[in-house]
């Protein structure tokens, strides 16, 4: 295939493509999962590719060392490396001769080797405390926490379907807590607190925080003291655009914790998108381990594994018997 793509100032992604690959851009037609966490691409042709998919740490984070080992196996098995929508790494293009010496070497790194089919795929999630000023929880430690937990149904197909577990930190959903089929959303029980006396000295600006507001909580009167600045409780969503806009002088409360959403979907398969609904409005994020939130989401996957056909999302599983049926199977709604 003749390039056709423009020059820019961005890396080029066809300079990086094994000739393999860019002999057959645009042919593949299928995929197929021989053994868990392991694709064969296939072609209209008949070419095969296959890729191994390599769980990451959460949130994606690669120290050099790791990252040189990912260049090694790359060089030593593969045709190229990627980083998936989730989080995951795959090698593609492994020579089938030396698929289970990769897969020994990966494992004995470590890492666990699944992700594909009707399996636990990776946990996607926001960076949270690590670098961002919204989050009301610590979206890569319950990534981990989770990940702990379920850590064996990531390389057995032990699901009706594919099981995806997004974590967003905030209700920002940076984390694509909403478009999973399990998602735990960080919550801010409290509004946002002004510190009147820092917005005195150093005046944010009124009118860019009217604006960014989404819900119009946000209200600014003029009197003889000047502007005085109001948050209408029923109507802040605490989504945390007024403390980025005045980081300085609004913080939101320290009443923190973290719901819980199911039935959210992407667009891939016929159905197309769709949003999750609440499950589980409230629950304790209490780190390292997380129980209240680990034991909720472990119900939500029983009753569904228990009662969903055979390729059901847990999307559709929903649509069949209803959200009140599945959240009464799973004992959900508990909190407040």
């Amino acid at each position: 295939m003749e390039r056709q793509f423009p020059a820019g100032i961005m890396p080029d992604f066809w300079e990086m493509l094994s000739p393999r690959l860019r002999e057959n851009y645009g042919q593949w037609v299928w995929h197929e999962f021989p053994a868990p966490g392991v694709i064969r691409h296939l072609t209209a042709a008949g070419e095969a590719c296959i890729s191994v998919r390599v769980q990451l740490p959460p949130n994606g984070y690669l120290s050099a060392a790791t990252l040189r080992v990912l260049a090694r196996w790359i060089r030593t098995y593969a045709e190229a490396g990627r980083r998936t929508s989730r989080q995951a790494f795959e090698l593609v293009g492994v020579a089938p001769d030396r698929l289970a010496d990769l897969l020994d070497e990966v494992r004995q790194h470590g890492f666990l080797v699944g992700g594909t089919g009707s399996a636990l795929h990776q946990i996607k999630g926001c960076t949270g405390f690590v670098h961002c000023q919204n989050a009301a929880i610590d979206s890569p430690g319950i990534m981990k926490a989770l990940g702990d937990a379920l850590a064996d149904e990531i390389d057995a197909c032990c699901y009706p379907a594919p099981l995806k577990l997004s974590v967003s930190g905030c209700p920002n959903h940076c984390g694509a807590g909403v478009e999973a089929d399990i998602g735990i959303v960080g919550i801010f029980r409290d509004p946002p607190q002004l510190d009147l006396q820092r917005m005195a000295e150093a005046p944010p600006d009124f009118g860019l925080l009217g604006r960014w507001c989404p819900g119009g909580a946000i209200k600014v009167k003029c009197g003889p003291e000047g502007r005085l600045l109001t948050i209408l409780e029923d109507r802040c969503i605490r989504c945390t655009s007024c403390v980025m806009v005045a980081p300085d002088s609004i913080s939101m409360g320290p009443r923190r914790g973290a719901a819980i959403v199911v039935g959210g979907r992407g667009l891939t398969g016929g159905r197309g998108a769709n949003l999750a609904c609440m499950a589980v409005p409230y629950l304790p994020a209490e780190p390292p381990h997380y129980p209240a939130i680990i034991q909720a989401v472990k119900r939500l996957i029983a009753a569904w594994v228990t009662g969903a056909k055979p390729g059901e999302r847990v999307a559709d599983y929903i649509d069949r018997v209803g959200l009140d049926e599945f959240l009464h199977q799973a004992g959900a709604r508990t909190g407040s």
